[in-house]
């Protein structure tokens, strides 16, 4: 009987809102701004893929035509590193324009990422995006709270609610026939674009395969149960209040405060309380420790001086003319092990810094579920900055790897005597491996997301909890 009257309410609730035109305008409006967003997306994804995947085809190409030279020469020469985006960033952007592309390789150097829109941005621009993400985090949210704001307040307003109360409708019934009601009305705006995502990625080589359809699905789950979040919200607030007027300014504020002006502020305190370099600074900071350790070209460096007692005395010989290899090309060796070790130290505290933001920011998980589908949002999409980090050391320890390579070619195929004149056979480098970035796991992006996943899972449950307590029965029931 129960089941019963509940499914009559949201019958009832589903055909007042088929019946407004209001409704379809704003269905058939945001449908169209998801398929435009869904389009220049899409658009703009494979534009950047191609590009990036010719342009990393190109350096290769360039690479390999480089004439007979000194293998020091050739390190100096450098390469590029791509990343191509990641095939849901289409979907959720995440801080892909504000982070670079590419990144320079080069010998004694460790380069960042180049190629951002801005790398300064901040949380709050994100706002401004045309993307589904944002729309389907920021604007349906307010679409519903117009749809519902209403539902229970405005019942109380015309007397209705008394009137269901008094021939024996529960309020829990009343609950949860309207939040199913919502929740219908969601799970059908959310179909299309979910939908068309699958279509396109299907009819795309690139960009399907079973991780795409898992993470695709765990999307529209997690996007389904946002709903459903809000949907609790608006019931809750509506319920509380006595005049629809009041819900709707509750309901507007709380929604300004939950995703305009916790996000921005929480990434300020945040920085505050754990600054980390600028990229200029940190590259000074790691040019400054390496001159500290040892200059390679400076011949009285005592590093060096200490190294080269060292090489001699392991060599069994008084003078580097007579080691069986190059000791330039081993002083080349030591020094790039040197600036690598370094940086990684320096980049490592920078990754520190940034992990004890997130932790910062991830304590507000629980009185602020939006923080935690966003951050979800972009972790299943492999568009947060975790991912971006990732290609950066990937990026550098191919650098490692290939100079390490040509001061292994300068040691051994380069004479002592008369080096800087010498060139060897450019066959020598043209079998070095291509730079191929390695796209995380799901399990991977999905790390760190522990405490996220469970904060909103116990927040949503608890206004559920709280939609259905005997409590908040009998206030219905007083103030009817």
């Amino acid at each position: 009987m129960s089941h019963f009257i509940s499914w009559h309410v949201c019958k009832h609730e589903l055909k007042q809102k088929v019946r407004n035109r209001t409704l379809w305008l704003l269905f058939a409006l945001m449908q169209l701004l998801l398929a435009i967003a869904l389009f220049t997306s899409w658009q703009q994804y494979q534009q950047s893929r191609s590009l990036q995947i010719s342009s990393q085809q190109m350096v290769e190409q360039q690479w390999l035509a480089q004439p007979d030279r000194h293998p020091h020469r050739v390190a100096h020469f450098g390469h590029f590193a791509f990343r191509a985006p990641s095939a849901l960033s289409y979907f959720d952007i995440g801080v892909n324009n504000w982070v670079g592309n590419s990144v320079f390789l080069e010998a004694h150097k460790q380069n960042s990422a180049n190629f951002a829109n801005d790398s300064q941005a901040a949380t709050l621009l994100r706002f401004s995006e045309l993307s589904v993400a944002n729309l389907l985090l920021f604007v349906w949210p307010l679409l519903l709270i117009a749809l519902s704001f209403s539902t229970i307040s405005g019942d109380q307003q015309r007397g209705t609610l008394k009137q269901m109360l008094a021939v024996g409708v529960k309020f829990n019934h009343l609950l949860f026939g309207k939040g199913f009601a919502y929740t219908l009305l969601s799970a059908l705006f959310l179909l299309p674009v979910f939908i068309t995502s699958l279509v396109i990625s299907t009819a795309s080589e690139v960009a399907f395969s079973a991780d795409m359809l898992i993470r695709i699905g765990l999307l529209f789950l997690l996007y389904l149960a946002y709903c459903i979040f809000w949907v609790a919200v608006v019931l809750l607030v509506s319920s509380l209040t006595r005049l629809p007027k009041h819900s709707l300014t509750a309901l507007i504020t709380l929604w300004f405060v939950l995703l305009v002006l916790t996000p921005r502020t929480l990434a300020d305190i945040a920085q505050q309380l754990h600054p980390h370099k600028s990229r200029n600074m940190l590259a000074l900071a790691v040019q400054t420790d390496i001159r500290k350790v040892g200059n390679s070209h400076n011949p009285d460096d005592p590093h060096f001086s200490e190294f080269k007692q060292q090489v001699l005395q392991s060599y069994g010989v008084n003078t580097v003319e007579e080691l069986p290899v190059n000791y330039r090309g081993l002083v080349m060796q030591e020094g790039e092990r040197i600036s690598a070790e370094i940086y990684q130290r320096h980049y490592q505290s920078q990754l520190n810094k940034f992990a004890a933001q997130q932790a910062f920011v991830s304590k507000f998980y629980w009185l602020n579920p939006y923080l935690a589908v966003r951050d979800l949002s972009m972790a299943i999409s492999a568009s947060d900055s975790r991912h971006f980090f990732d290609f950066e050391q990937q990026a550098e320890h191919h650098r490692f790897e290939r100079i390490q390579g040509l001061n292994k070619i300068h040691a051994e195929g380069v004479d002592h005597h008369n080096d800087r004149e010498q060139r060897v056979s450019a066959s020598l480098w043209q079998d070095f491996p291509e730079f191929q970035f390695q796209n995380a796991t799901l399990s991977w992006s999905l790390k760190n997301s522990a405490v996220a996943i469970s904060a909103f899972m116990l927040i949503t449950i608890l206004l559920l909890g709280i939609l259905i307590s005997p409590a908040l029965q009998r206030r219905a029931f007083i103030h009817a």
